[in-house]
C-alpha cells in the first residue's frame, strides 16, 4: 500500500522576474491532472521561506514544492535543517529566479518540465554543505564564495535591475581591481597559507547566470568542489579566463586549482563576508563539511 502524500507548494512571488504567481497558475493544472492538489503559500518577505520551513506548520507535509530562485531554495533548506525533529519532506524544485544555478545543474529550466519530475515520482538524494564558525551555523546547496567571488556577488546585487548581464559587468569591474587577500586554507588535511584572489566552494556545477564554475560537481557524491584562483595571474590573463567559466574550460588554466573534498577550513587574515548561495552574509573564519544525502528531491 503506497503512502499518502500531502503536498505544500511554497512560491516566492518576488523572485527573479516576479513571475511566481504566474508560474503557480501554469503548473497547477498539470499537478491537479495527476491528482496532486497542493496547499499553496506565497512568501511575504525576505526570510519567510526559512521561517515557514522551520515552523511546526511544515510537519503535516510529506512533500514540499518550491518555486523561486537559488535564494528561495537556500532559505527553505536552511529552515528545514534547523528543525529539531529532523523530519524532512521530499523537495520539488521549480525555476522562478534570475540565476537558477541549481536548475541549470539539473538541466531543468522550464517550470512545466520541472513538474514532470514530481509527477514521475523519481527521488534522488541531495548533499548539503554545512558552514560553521564560532557564532553561526548555515547551510548551502549551491556555492560558498570568498574573496573576489564575494565582491562580484555584492556588486551584482546592487545592479540587479540590469538582469542577467549584471554578473558579467560585476566580474569585469572586479577584474580591473584585482584585489588579493591573505588566508590559510586547509583542504584534505593539508594547510596552505598565501594570497588568493578567490576561493569558490561548489555543490552545483553552475553559479551566477549559467557559469559552469565546477564542471565535475555532483549533488550526491559526498564531496564539494573547490575552485581556487591564486595571486599570480595578471588582469589580462584573468580577462581571457573569464569567458571560459561559462563552459568549464577555466579549470584547465595553470592559475586555477580544482580540488574535491568533504571538509574545508578557511582562515583569512581579516574577517570578511561570504557569498552563500548568492546572498552576501556571515563572515570568516569558517569550517565546511558535506552532509551526504541528507535531503531528498525529485529529479529525472
Amino acid at each position: 500500500m503506497s503512502k499518502i502524500k500531502n503536498f505544500l507548494l511554497l512560491a516566492n512571488p518576488y523572485s527573479g522576474l516576479k513571475k511566481g504567481e504566474e508560474i503557480v497558475q501554469k503548473i497547477l493544472p498539470i499537478l491537479n491532472k495527476h491528482s496532486i492538489n497542493p496547499n499553496i503559500l506565497y512568501t511575504e518577505h525576505k526570510g519567510h521561506a526559512k521561517e515557514i520551513c522551520r515552523s511546526n506548520f511544515i510537519k503535516g507535509y510529506s512533500d514540499l514544492i518550491l518555486i523561486g530562485g537559488d535564494g528561495t531554495f537556500s532559505e527553505a533548506i536552511n529552515g528545514l535543517l534547523l528543525r529539531e525533529d529532523k523530519i524532512y519532506p521530499n523537495l520539488g524544485f521549480i525555476p522562478g529566479g534570475s540565476g537558477n544555478s541549481l536548475m541549470h545543474h539539473l538541466n531543468i529550466l522550464e517550470p512545466e518540465r520541472a513538474v514532470q519530475s514530481i509527477i514521475e515520482n523519481k527521488i534522488q538524494y541531495l548533499d548539503v554543505v554545512e558552514i560553521t564558525s564560532e557564532n553561526f551555523l548555515e547551510y548551502s546547496i549551491n556555492i560558498v564564495g570568498w574573496g573576489v567571488a564575494t565582491d562580484i556577488g555584492a556588486t551584482a546585487e546592487k545592479i540587479r535591475w540590469m538582469g542577467r548581464s549584471r554578473y558579467t559587468l560585476a566580474s569585469l569591474y572586479h577584474i580591473l581591481k584585482l584585489k588579493k587577500r591573505h588566508a590559510a586554507l586547509t583542504l584534505n588535511g593539508a594547510k596552505q597559507e598565501k594570497q588568493f584572489i578567490f576561493i569558490l566552494v561548489c555543490n552545483t556545477q553552475y553559479t551566477g547566470t549559467g557559469m559552469q564554475a565546477a564542471p565535475n560537481a555532483q549533488l550526491n557524491d559526498g564531496m564539494f568542489d573547490v575552485i581556487i584562483l591564486n595571486q599570480n595571474i595578471s588582469r589580462l590573463e584573468l580577462m581571457q579566463l573569464l569567458p571560459k567559466i561559462f563552459t568549464g574550460e577555466h579549470i584547465q588554466s595553470k592559475h586555477v586549482e580544482y580540488v574535491q573534498t568533504d571538509t574545508l577550513k578557511l582562515e583569512p587574515r581579516y574577517s570578511e563576508a561570504l557569498n552563500i548561495d548568492g546572498e552576501i552574509k556571515l563572515s570568516t573564519p569558517i569550517s565546511l563539511k558535506i552532509l551526504k544525502g541528507i535531503l531528498t528531491y525529485y529529479h529525472y
